[in-house]
């Protein structure tokens, strides 16, 4: 039986508060490959937009990842076709509930929009992975390029969109460390962030400079690998084990772990994974562009983004009315869990 990587409640509040443990590298040259990354080192050679990131040997050669500009909006995407301004009637009516038995041969059937870089996605990964294993309901994690890439339409400089407001980044900084403590997770900002993104010094000439997707070094390896997991039908499986790495802070330099959490899953290879990306690149980017387009169909372009017969639901703190769409088409419990499994989350809707 295998166990979701999370921890109590106890372990979560020592986890925030107290910052992961770097060993000392030298500030050096190029070619070396000083990992995991220290501030000394970040900050002399990877804080300016000429910069390039050193050669981590725990990610493998793979081929550049296309356009990553948002698709156009729908004419009749959800929440456009559901607006109403209390004088003019919208285009559609209220969702229609499902009136079908929900049983475990016939579960209901809901999407999450998801970035590997979203720690609000992190956040609520509990939520969900105890969700689907108690539950009669089949999630699909549908990855996603993160705003802070996609905004920069291509990687021409600072990202916009959220990242555009000026106390964003920080209020994010300070509140995803809140939210985890609320809701009794582990968590630290990443180190290396899934994101190049310069994030310090804060209001410096370089701030939230994000860069190009050719000379990012993580986010299409971790985003391309969840995309193969849902083509084999393991997207949560994947996020369970990779995204808990990624911001759980459980190890000191995550991408060095990657390939055994993704070993850890029952029916998937990390070598064979690797070597199906490689050779079919149009293919694993054809999902996530895909992923996009059925984000914007909802009429949205946030993560975590719930969807449950087409409507968005946008946020951890969007969890318990999603539950309760479900609940309404009549969601009923397991008569056991099935994995993957996870200790009953701290915050979890009243009644269920």
């Amino acid at each position: 039986m295998k166990t979701a990587p999370f921890k109590t409640i106890k372990a979560a509040m020592v986890a925030c508060s107290i910052a992961m443990a770097l060993t000392t590298a030298p500030v050096g040259a190029q070619d070396k490959s000083p990992f995991p990354i220290t501030k000394e080192y970040y900050d002399a050679n990877l804080n300016s937009p000429d910069s390039t990131w050193p050669k981590d040997p725990a990610v493998p050669d793979l081929p550049p990842l296309p356009d990553t500009d948002d698709p156009p909006p729908p004419p009749d995407n959800f929440l456009r076709a559901h607006y109403y301004d209390g004088l003019h009637p919208p285009t559609k009516g209220p969702v229609p509930r499902l009136t079908a038995q929900v049983t475990e041969e016939k579960p209901l059937k809901a999407d999450v929009i998801w970035s590997m870089r979203s720690p609000y996605s992190y956040i609520v990964l509990q939520r969900l992975v105890w969700l689907q294993s108690n539950y009669n309901v089949e999630l699909t994690i549908r990855p996603v390029m993160p705003i802070a890439v996609r905004s920069t339409k291509g990687g021409s400089g600072k990202g916009g969109g959220a990242f555009g407001v000026w106390y964003k980044l920080q209020d994010a900084m300070w509140d995803t460390t809140r939210m985890a403590q609320f809701n009794g997770v582990p968590f630290k900002w990443p180190t290396p962030d899934p994101i190049w993104q310069n994030i310090y010094p804060q209001g410096g000439e370089n701030f939230e400079y994000v860069h190009p997707p050719e000379k990012q070094p993580y986010i299409g390896w971790v985003t391309r690998l969840g995309c193969y997991a849902q083509l084999k039908g393991k997207s949560l499986e994947y996020i369970n084990q990779v995204s808990s790495l990624i911001f759980g802070d459980h190890e000191e330099h995550w991408p060095a772990h990657v390939k055994e959490r993704f070993n850890r899953i029952e029916g998937l290879d990390y070598d064979e994974a690797i070597e199906y990306i490689q050779k079919n690149t149009d293919e694993i980017d054809a999902i996530w562009l895909n992923n996009n387009k059925i984000q914007t169909q909802a009429g949205h372009g946030g993560v975590p983004l719930m969807i449950f017969q087409g409507e968005p639901f946008f946020g951890g703190d969007r969890f318990d009315p999603f539950v309760y769409r479900l609940w309404q088409s009549g969601l009923t419990k397991r008569s056991k869990p099935r994995a993957p499994f996870t200790t009953k989350p701290l915050r979890w809707p009243a009644g269920m």
